[in-house]
């Protein structure tokens, strides 16, 4: 099965951020990947380069360091996605999965878990948050780089960066019954009674605080998500719950010590004295906010919601890094496409099972101990 993927361009008009410097302010770009009629036939070979046209040599400049064989590697990586491809002529309407990647990741840099959702019989739309992206390719090929706001750590700054991108993923839930209904390609394919969401990292946190707030997300699934930001003491004392299947899918290092060790380890040669130790400081306070936060996440969340962890896995698992730089970080990592063909089996799962409710595939999977690597959070 092939999948289609189109791109659109949508504004915001009424939103002014001055938080940011660079000029497409309210300019949100957006994928949107489908499953293309079976009868599409073409001669053209897809490749991951092409998620970045009309300029995909960016592309290889950005990720090739100035190193010919990655480039050519990186030339050559093999998709299944054609740009601008005909919809599925099959009269029905897909669920939607929102995705929203990690700060500075591209939009469609989680290509191996989004064209399996498509195969599942996903739509999903991939959001662009233009201005934390470490550059983004418009539709004209105009290059767009990172915001120098994004430069800034702090608490604060981060959590004005989570405002604003809230605002987008609202934005797009609005803009999704426009495209239903006006979009030549996606128009009357999209059944937006059933809506999920997937984040990865702080796209993860930033899809949780739409989810709280917005009815129209029914299911979220946050992968390795930023739960240092989590402040829900409030809601807490006040008794507050809330009713909605949320999965919160964790790498394979999650407790103080674990975490503090393995960054001492890998980090202690690289930087010089007082840069590691505030490397070190700063990672002290992530992993203690975040248990925190995962704390607080447990208590809140009422009707269904499950936890688990991949064992021998990183934060970039969880996306295609380790497809495009090729490399592992160390060799006690599972190997790349099983750790992507668990955690897709994983995501679909939660999804059939909980946005569509068409089996028990995931509770299956928690009761039969099917991946050895993939345990309940705490074990």
């Amino acid at each position: 099965m092939k999948v289609g993927r189109v791109t659109r361009v949508l504004i915001d008009k009424d939103r002014t951020e001055s938080f940011l410097s660079i000029n497409e302010k309210g300019k949100i770009v957006i994928s949107i990947f489908y499953q293309a009629d079976h009868e599409f036939n073409t001669s053209e070979k897809p490749y991951y380069k092409g998620l970045y046209e009309p300029n995909s040599e960016e592309f290889i400049k950005r990720f090739g360091d100035n190193n010919e064989e990655k480039k050519e590697y990186l030339r050559n990586i093999k998709i299944n996605t054609f740009n601008n491809a005909p919809i599925t002529k099959e009269d029905k309407k897909f669920p939607v999965i929102l995705f929203s990647g990690g700060l500075g990741m591209g939009r469609d840099f989680y290509m191996f878990n989004i064209e399996e959702m498509v195969a599942k019989g996903y739509i999903v739309v991939t959001i662009g948050h233009i201005y934390d992206t470490e550059f983004t390719i418009l539709p004209d090929g105009t290059i767009v780089e990172q915001d120098e706001a994004v430069k800034d750590h702090t608490k604060a700054a981060r959590e004005k960066l989570i405002s604003i991108r809230k605002k987008d993923v609202l934005f797009i839930l609005d803009e999704l019954s426009n495209l239903n209904i006006e979009d030549e390609i996606i128009k009357n394919k999209m059944n937006l009674n059933k809506i999920g969401a997937v984040g990865h990292s702080i796209g993860a946190y930033t899809l949780f605080e739409s989810f709280k707030e917005d009815k129209r997300i029914k299911v979220l699934v946050m992968l390795d998500g930023s739960l240092q930001y989590i402040n829900l003491n409030k809601e807490i004392a006040e008794g507050k719950k809330l009713n909605k299947p949320l999965l919160n899918f964790r790498k394979g290092l999650n407790k103080y010590d674990e975490r503090m060790k393995s960054f001492i380890e890998k980090n202690k040669d690289k930087f010089d004295g007082e840069l590691f130790k505030d490397f070190l400081l700063r990672e002290h306070y992530t992993i203690i906010n975040q248990e925190e936060g995962q704390e607080q996440l447990m208590k809140y969340l009422d009707k269904y919601q499950s936890s688990i962890k991949l064992c021998n896995t990183e934060h970039m698992t969880f996306s295609d890094w380790f497809i495009v730089k090729k490399e592992l970080k160390n060799n006690e990592m599972i190997p790349v496409e099983e750790a992507h063909n668990i955690i897709n089996y994983v995501i679909v799962s939660f999804f059939d099972e909980f946005l569509c409710e068409i089996n028990q595939e995931y509770t299956d999977i928690l009761k039969s101990e099917r991946y050895s690597n993939l345990k309940l959070l705490g074990n």
